[in-house]
């Protein structure tokens, strides 16, 4: 059985209709109490948007190739692999605020080297990981350069950092190899410039990347970092508490929380309900936190087609950010996440499906036994 959700003026008529027979009944029964709205059973379906696609003519710059995101409030932070800089976006007007590129520190002029892998937010701070060795840490207040993890050589500290996370004071870099290396935030400091020692090293886990796959670290709000690792098309879950007060070589993986997709996952984010995972599908995919299992694979959306999605990046449990590095695209897409309402009444033959605002002027066929969107019903 299919429920179909009128358009936007078939609404507006059935809307006037029902409010003339209600004047009408209210006129002829004025001493009548209303009537209650009967029981009823709420189920809910989700559908989704591009409600904005962005490319470098949005921005006005000459060469846009998006990968590595991150955020703090509603700033947006890309990396732009076309000219190795950062992007500090406003995620409400989606304006370019600042290009950093390169900066001033001890009386000289430093830049990006390499390709920005991990952009990581930390209170008042911003650490940004790039493939040659080197994990730069800013001043968000004041865009202040503070110092630097790694001295650029891979036998150093910094064991070409893939992916980095920060929790509990201290800065998580997955190394090339795939150890887990610690560094204490407070010695990060313009004294101690690029010689930061590393506090403690897991052992290995997943495999070596040596064609630079995208990598991704996240937190999960319950004490675990999740790792994404696309040659072994795996999704670790870390300890992140025990990973302070490891020793040396211990390790830190939580083995039977692992998940093994059927798909190379790269970049993904984290929302209260799901995960939201790009991988080498060309589809953003979807595990559902409470049913543990994997529940959607997104290969399109409303106003956009996915041809290769690498990062992803949420503001909120309804809008995320998703970088598309495929050649023809080179686009960053502002997804929208609409949970929707379908309510069966207990005690009438009827069901009244509430739209959601952004598609209420289309016509949807709704199954009722998955509460999926049929794009071509069968009616």
């Amino acid at each position: 059985m299919k429920i179909k959700i009128l358009s936007t003026s078939s609404w507006r008529y059935a809307t006037l209709l029902l409010c003339a027979l209600a004047a009408v009944q209210c006129s002829d029964n004025a001493e009548e109490s209303i009537m209650p709205e009967p029981p009823y059973e709420s189920r809910w379906y989700y559908s989704y948007d591009a409600e904005s696609v962005l490319t470098a003519a949005d921005f006005s710059i000459d060469g846009f190739i998006p990968y590595t995101l991150g955020s703090a409030g509603d700033t947006l932070f890309v990396a732009n692999n076309a000219d190795s800089s950062l992007l500090v976006i406003d995620a409400n007007s989606e304006r370019v605020l600042r290009t950093v590129k390169q900066w001033s520190f001890n009386g000289e002029q430093h830049r990006f080297e390499s390709t920005i892998e991990a952009i990581v937010p930390s209170g008042d701070r911003l650490y940004v990981a790039e493939r040659q060795s080197r994990i730069h840490c800013f001043s968000l207040s004041s865009w202040e350069y503070v110092g630097c993890i790694g001295n650029g050589n891979w036998w150093n500290d910094v064991f070409q950092a893939q992916a980095a996370t920060a929790v509990n004071g201290f800065v998580f870099a997955r190394d090339k190899d795939g150890k887990i290396s610690l560094y204490r935030e407070t010695d990060v400091t313009p004294e101690n410039y690029q010689n930061v020692r590393r506090y403690c090293q897991s052992a290995g886990i997943g495999a070596t990347n040596n064609n630079f796959a995208t990598h991704c670290m996240r937190l999960d709000g319950q004490g675990h970092i999740l790792l994404t690792d696309y040659n072994n098309k795996q999704i670790y879950t870390l300890d992140a508490e025990k990973a302070v007060n490891m020793e040396n070589g211990a390790s830190i993986d939580i083995a039977e929380l692992t998940l093994t997709p059927d798909f190379a996952p790269t970049g993904m984010d984290i929302t209260p309900d799901f995960y939201f995972v790009a991988g080498g599908n060309r589809a953003i995919n979807i595990y559902d936190r409470t049913k543990k299992a994997w529940t959607k694979k997104l290969e399109s959306i409303r106003g956009y087609t996915f041809s290769q999605p690498t990062c992803v990046q949420a503001l909120s449990d309804s809008v995320l950010w998703i970088s598309d590095l495929h050649k023809d695209k080179h686009s960053l897409v502002k997804l929208v996440v609409h949970k929707n309402e379908i309510r069966e009444y207990v005690h009438e033959n009827t069901t009244k499906v509430l739209p959601h605002e952004t598609r209420s002027s289309d016509e949807l066929f709704i199954a009722l036994r998955t509460l999926e969107i049929e794009e071509n019903p069968e009616i």
